[in-house]
């Protein structure tokens, strides 16, 4: 039996909450007006990243749209910056943490000069990845259409507000909650969920628990798509880890965008919010139109439905002190099955030792590939755990 051995890496939206002295604002500018403009991006694990130019120096930079304003991981490249002072932030996991913001220099992406971009400084680099920063939601929500197409490898940009109006495709109207856009998504029949869309975080659809429990408390339909409950610890978010806590593995029959169904799809529930992420860009493209708060998704098999049929999620690797542990494990996968179990900490991986979680979260798996994980138990044993990749 062949169960997908994942890692789920949210790394979550910053969202601005009481300030010390700064608060949310779009009072960046952009260098053109009446333009339209297609800039080449690049796709890695299902994310978007970007190359901008600050100071003749190209910085890599993901497109985040559950972040509310840009982030930063440091100031290393970035020349002359401003301070403007502190903010209490929030991940998408509750976690709280008081961050420095700053004013960037100008950058330019594809033919667009960006003036007096606002980002937060995380308190630690991207655990898997390598960039810079991020652009938040906020470039879009000031003014800018955006289409993703990530079949071209291409970002279509425009701040005409009629510039994909002769676009077909799925539309579903959004609002703004801590300055990041939620959907309303249909996970089961007669069934609405409030879902952030968050092309920071990799998987297709993740639920909030308790919105799944007020789903199921109602409707046993709600009940017989779950595979199974556990519990353990499972997103890691910008300052930490959730909480350890019950968690459903759910078999969603179809999760409907609209009048669009994403059929078979396995997904699991959270402690944060709800999400569909970068994955659906596997699927199709999606426009952002900030004027008319909507976002149109564009099926590439031009249908009404697609297909999944993911995997379930197996297995959570969390960061304790500074080792990769398992947080969270699924039953029925086979990692489970062949004596994998939480509160286990890698020590190596075939013949490669692994010293800390960053090295662990870089190791080069590939698809069909089956590895040895070599474990000590939360008791202090050690153990041999054969799983497929």
């Amino acid at each position: 039996m062949k169960h997908l051995l994942c890692l789920l890496l949210t790394f979550a939206c910053c969202l601005p909450t009481d300030a010390q002295r700064y608060r949310y604002s779009t009072n960046f500018s952009f260098s053109k007006s009446n333009f339209c403009d297609t800039i080449p991006i690049m796709i890695e694990d299902d994310q978007i990243y970007i190359n901008i130019d600050v100071n003749r120096r190209l910085l890599r930079f993901n497109l985040d749209t559950g972040s509310s304003q840009g982030t930063l991981v440091g100031t290393e490249g970035l020349g002359k910056w401003r301070e403007l002072g502190n903010v209490v932030s929030r991940d998408a996991n509750g976690r709280m943490d008081t961050v420095k913001v700053i004013q960037m220099p100008p950058f330019r992406i594809g033919n667009l000069v960006v003036n007096d971009y606002i980002a937060t400084i995380l308190p630690h680099p991207p655990i898997k990845g390598h960039y810079t920063g991020t652009i938040g939601f906020d470039f879009i929500h000031k003014g800018l259409c955006v289409k993703i197409d990530a079949l071209r490898h291409q970002l279509i940009i425009s701040d005409r507000r009629s510039a994909f109006d002769d676009e077909p495709g799925y539309a579903l109207r959004y609002k703004l909650k801590w300055f990041v856009p939620h959907l309303l998504i249909s996970p089961f029949i007669r069934h609405a969920d409030e879902s952030l869309l968050d092309l920071g975080s990799q998987q297709l659809y993740t639920m909030n628990k308790e919105s799944f429990d007020r789903h199921a408390y109602k409707s046993k339909q709600v009940n017989a798509q779950v595979e199974g409950f556990t519990k353990g610890s499972l997103a890691i978010g910008s300052y930490g880890t959730e909480q350890h806590d019950e968690v459903a593995f759910l078999h969603l029959d179809r999760l409907k965008w609209g009048d669009f169904s994403f059929n078979d799809v396995r997904a699991v529930t959270t402690q944060g919010t709800s999400r569909i992420g970068a994955k659906i860009l596997r699927y199709g493209n999606l426009i952002i139109d900030p004027f008319r708060r909507q976002i149109i998704f564009q099926p590439h098999n031009d249908s009404n439905s697609v297909t999944v049929a993911n995997r379930q999620f197996g297995v959570a690797f969390i960061p304790r002190e500074g080792k990769p542990v398992v947080g969270l494990i699924f039953p029925k996968c086979e990692a489970y099955l062949n004596g994998m179990r939480q509160g286990d900490t890698i020590i190596r991986i075939d013949n490669q030792p692994i010293n800390d979680f960053r090295q662990f979260v870089n190791f080069p798996f590939a698809e069909g590939r089956r590895y040895t994980f070599f474990l000590i138990s939360a008791d202090g044993q050690e153990k041999q755990v054969s799983v497929e990749r």
